[in-house]
């Protein structure tokens, strides 16, 4: 008799050092229910786990079909549980209070598990589950040598369920990052396929573009488009907001001027006020977009254009700078808006830089900002290089 009880000292104690260890729920219950029945020789035992505000069944042995399915967080051997946090003996010839305060159907189901001891599987903040153990088949109460070593055990074993969940919950969130990383790079690689993948050649003149966003999709937007008059068709802008839902308002916006345009708009303010009226309307109410559209003529050099509340482009000359703005409002925000159409005549060896707030507002380690006076003086330096070499310089001038 005491080699047994030696023994089974010993186990539990063992199996309190390695409850900790694992990091699935069900191995766990598995070797915990089945060292604990072998060692005190007890027939029944079944183990509720949290699941939302109730406490499901997720393992038994010893038990019939018709065993309580669960336990709600109310009850009242739940709440005794939780609020002790220790092993709870149920005698019913000499009931404790919580006993006498569960109501019938609570009753019929502990008396349906035959619970004679009941061990919480606590975390650091809340209750995890508890194991509902049987009697013994020596009909001999459990001493204060088995309370103190099951304590030890669930005790042990809560902490590993809920180093369970921490694992799948990691798991789980490195599998949902997994998944929208893949999403926006499926997102950026049909982006860039929105953006000019040949840009149009005009004899006497270079044209050049380039889009690098701040992460992995973004709302800025370009386009140059070739109509069937001869004339160039010349678009930038910049929706509201980073991230998926920008880009796809791009694409709209995109969308939307490349429909129009096909026939070479005669004017320029009714395609805009059209644009808006088509962005607004598949726009949430707190997205809009700055947005810039001119047609360049080459046989006369006019530039027409239309500046909806973009940064102005620029045409830099030798000894000055025009600002291309004057339009009307950000596209998308009014149902109803109305745009004027500006126009300016170009001279050889003038350079149109139209640009979005990325990179004039890019700042340093000290949060200075880069500005709009040095991507002008870097376009200057570099006057009259063709497009590409220019603009090569200001996104390198604007990195260092």
């Amino acid at each position: 008799f005491f080699r047994e009880a030696y023994d089974a000292e010993l186990v539990l104690s063992e199996l309190s050092d390695q409850a900790r260890r694992f990091t699935e729920a069900r191995p766990l219950v598995d070797t915990v229910t089945r060292r604990i029945s072998e060692v005190l020789h007890i027939s029944n035992i079944a183990v509720y786990l949290r699941q939302g505000h109730s406490f499901g069944l997720e393992h038994c042995m010893g038990l019939s079909d018709d065993v309580p399915k669960r336990f709600e967080e109310s009850s009242s051997t739940v709440r005794n549980l939780a609020r002790s946090n220790q092993p709870a003996t149920l005698y019913r010839e000499n009931p404790d209070g919580w006993f006498l305060l569960a109501d019938d159907r609570e009753r019929h189901a502990l008396d349906t598990l035959g619970s004679e001891l009941l061990l919480p599987l606590a975390g650091r903040d809340k209750l995890l589950g508890f194991i509902s153990l049987g009697a013994k088949r020596s009909e001999e109460p459990y001493t204060p040598s088995d309370l103190r070593l099951l304590q030890s055990v669930s005790t042990q074993a809560g902490l590993a369920l809920e180093i369970s969940a921490l694992v799948h919950s990691l798991a789980s969130e490195a599998a949902r990052r997994e998944r929208i990383d893949r999403e926006i790079e499926i997102a950026r690689e049909v982006q860039e396929r929105l953006f000019p993948q040949q840009l149009p050649t005009l004899p006497g003149h270079s044209i050049h573009g380039a889009c690098r966003p701040a992460q992995g999709v973004g709302g800025d937007y370009y386009d140059v488009l070739s109509l069937d008059d001869g004339s160039l068709g010349l678009a930038i802008g910049d929706v509201s907001g980073k991230g998926i839902s920008a880009a796809l308002l791009m694409a709209s916006l995109r969308a939307s001027l490349r429909g129009m345009t096909m026939d070479g708009p005669a004017d320029l303010a009714v395609l805009m006020s059209r644009v808006n009226r088509l962005v607004y309307e598949s726009s949430a109410t707190n997205r809009y977009a700055t947005f810039f559209f001119a047609i360049y003529q080459p046989m006369n050099r006019l530039l027409r254009y239309v500046n909806a509340g973009h940064n102005p482009p620029y045409v830099v000359r030798k000894n000055e700078v025009h600002p291309l703005d004057g339009g009307g409002p950000v596209i998308g925000l009014l149902p109803d808006a109305i745009y004027e159409e500006c126009r300016l005549l170009l001279q050889p060896g003038d350079l149109m830089l139209a640009y979005t707030d990325g990179i004039s507002e890019a700042l340093n380690l000290q949060d200075q900002e880069w500005g709009e006076e040095r991507m002008l003086a870097a376009a200057r330096a570099r006057l009259p290089e063709n497009a590409s070499t220019i603009l090569r310089h200001i996104v390198n001038e604007a990195d260092r």
